[in-house]
């Protein structure tokens, strides 16, 4: 392992104290170690200033190849990003902004992916694609360091106003339309959806975004995808669809008992009923499976 540089030690005493000043509801820039509001300025423009500082620091072109050492900052960054607006709108909005223009077209990802996976010498394609795929594995980041309390309440309020969640859920919709036909995990159509890039970053993030937040998860239940992701869960060795969707839908139902989930009578069903089904069709193969032998010794006896 990589000893500790500086710049990294000081990212951990920075992840440190946003955390402890982020646990109480009545968050203020001016509690913090790492803000010197003044009249002039106001606390919300310093909030501001350090959010876009930081986001500055993730959009660094030199994201390409990443060390080790540069990949844990980077992580350590995009965690501690929701805790540096210290409930501050302006530095809250900020952050989405910047995040906002990379999860409004989930196809247009999926689709600069693929051509840079078809022509990998495209020095321009690769640049795009690597800066577009970055930024979006940032977001998820940040979603999935969402706590549950009045400034990530907040933060999953504005994303879903920017209507980051509704883009997705269409999306993931959109490209998994044969769920539910006869045979739609062998038709091409689901096999070719579960190899786009984009399918593990949605389901990671709706994930995050959607933990203690009615609003997300309202979002969710109404796009109609949940029997989308309980098929989803049953997916194998794709990316870690099928563990990622298994985890959402886990959130949803409010597994662990923590309150994070609203959903927990429509995921049990949804469950229940594949069960019963799986039940039933152990039962008919069984008897069939008898008929064939009671057959087989009324032949021989004869």
């Amino acid at each position: 392992m990589d000893a500790m540089e500086p710049a990294e030690g000081i990212l951990l005493i920075v992840e440190s104290l946003t955390l402890e000043a982020n646990e109480s509801d009545s968050i203020s820039a001016a509690q913090s170690a790492l803000t010197v509001s003044n009249e002039e300025t106001g606390t919300w423009e310093q909030a501001k200033k350090i959010v876009l500082m930081f986001l500055e620091r993730l959009s660094h072109p030199s994201g390409l190849k990443k060390s080790n050492k540069q990949q844990r900052n980077t992580e350590m960054v995009a965690r501690i990003l929701p805790y540096l607006t210290y409930g501050e709108p302006a530095a809250m909005e900020a952050l989405i902004e910047h995040f906002s223009p990379y999860l409004q077209n989930w196809s247009e990802f999926d689709q600069l992916q693929q051509r840079h996976e078809e022509d990998p010498k495209d020095d321009s394609i690769a640049q795009q694609a690597a800066k577009q795929r970055f930024t979006v594995e940032n977001f998820v980041r940040v979603s999935e360091s969402l706590k549950t309390s009045s400034c990530g309440e907040r933060l999953k309020d504005i994303v879903l106003e920017n209507g980051i969640i509704a883009v997705a859920v269409k999306h993931i919709k959109e490209i998994f339309a044969i769920t539910g036909q006869t045979g739609f995990k062998s038709s091409k159509e689901w096999l070719l959806a579960l190899k786009l890039p984009s399918v593990p970053l949605i389901l990671s993030m709706l994930r995050g975004l959607s933990m203690g937040h009615l609003p997300t998860q309202t979002c969710i239940d109404e796009g109609g995808i949940l029997t989308l992701l309980h098929a989803l869960e049953g997916v194998s060795g794709e990316n870690d669809i099928g563990a990622r969707a298994e985890n959402l839908l886990d959130t949803l139902a409010d597994k662990e008992g923590k309150g994070d989930g609203f959903l927990g009578e429509k995921v049990r069903a949804l469950r229940d009923a594949t069960k019963d089904e799986m039940r039933r069709r152990a039962l008919r193969k069984r008897e069939e499976l008898l008929q064939v032998n009671l057959i087989m010794i009324l032949s021989q006896g004869n």
